[in-house]
């Protein structure tokens, strides 16, 4: 996808610098307007693109009677030219576009005096059409003709299943946010996408996946609950219960828990019935880990957090 993206920046440098005869041109005496006669698809990526086999037509309109031919210039293979026929002032006509997957550009030509440009059919560069142009106009005055540039792209889509333990979490991909889980994406275009997949108080989950044409890609994320560590020892053996439920006996080495982040109660109880258990309020941070150490001191058993 990240090719994909990079394609479509470089076209649309390409299409800025094409040759200045495939430009509107300063001083034109008519103008002439172009549009896609179909809206494209807002994919999850953020691209706007089409289905094959594309916007199926592009509608074309001039402020003066003109003769129009569009050059289609796709991605792949040589030019198509593409006769309008004479266009009444102020008159939408539409001309139906070839089916070309990938990123095509469309130079049409206005004139207000017929002009032949079959000599660009074929060609396999933007300056070889450019030539053709200029030498079908080099007779027109000054101001006779101009040009509209359309671009659009053709892509190919697959679909992403993402789905986690918990539903609700946030999914994205590429960094656009796409929705919740568990989330069923249909118009996902082809190529490597990154999927990442979040709920608070979770590890965030990432994966990178090659989306197929026509297939589903499913995702399953692996949410794991981020913890702290709470680490009790005692200088005798003790019980350790948290919030009420019993979480086991210290050792030589004490007892380690990983607790959700978060205020817990926490009872130390010896197991020496002579000496008082402890009850504490220990905070538990994400990813750190809490400390309680326990002794008895001059007969009497105490717990402090360091």
């Amino acid at each position: 996808m990240k090719q994909l993206g990079w394609s479509l920046l470089l076209a649309g440098l390409l299409a800025g610098c094409a040759p200045a005869v495939l430009r509107a041109q300063p001083g034109a005496q008519l103008r002439v307007e172009t549009r896609l006669a179909t809206a494209p698809l807002n994919t999850v990526t953020g691209e706007r693109l089409y289905r094959e086999p594309g916007p199926g037509a592009l509608l074309i309109q001039t402020d003066r009677p003109a003769f129009v031919t569009s050059l289609l210039v796709p991605a792949q293979g040589g030019v198509r030219v593409l006769p309008a026929g004479p266009v009444r002032s102020g008159e939408t006509v539409s001309l139906p576009l070839p089916g070309a997957l990938g990123f095509t550009q469309v130079f049409t030509v206005a004139s207000l005096a017929p002009v032949d440009l079959s000599a660009a059919q074929g060609a396999r560069t933007l300056d070889a059409a450019a030539q053709a142009v200029q030498a079908a106009t080099r007779s027109l005055g000054a101001g006779a003709y101009t040009v509209s540039t359309t671009t659009y792209t053709v892509g190919r889509f697959g679909s992403l299943e993402v789905t986690a333990p918990l539903p609700g979490a946030e999914v994205r991909v590429n960094g656009t946010l796409a929705g919740r889980t568990p989330l069923l994406l249909p118009e996902v275009p082809v190529g490597s996408v990154v999927v990442s997949v979040s709920r608070p108080g979770f590890t965030d989950f990432s994966q990178r996946v090659n989306v197929q044409p026509g297939t589903v890609s499913a995702v399953r994320a692996s949410l794991r609950p981020i913890t702290g560590t709470l680490q009790v020892t005692s200088g005798v053996p003790a019980r350790v219960i948290v919030d009420g439920q019993p979480a086991g006996q210290t050792g030589p080495d004490g007892l380690s828990l990983a607790l959700r982040p978060g205020t817990v109660g926490v009872n130390v109880v010896p197991l020496d019935s002579a000496l008082k258990p402890q009850n504490l309020l220990v905070r538990i941070r994400a990813s750190l880990t809490t400390t309680i150490d326990c002794a008895v001191v001059a007969g009497d058993y105490t717990c402090r957090t360091p």
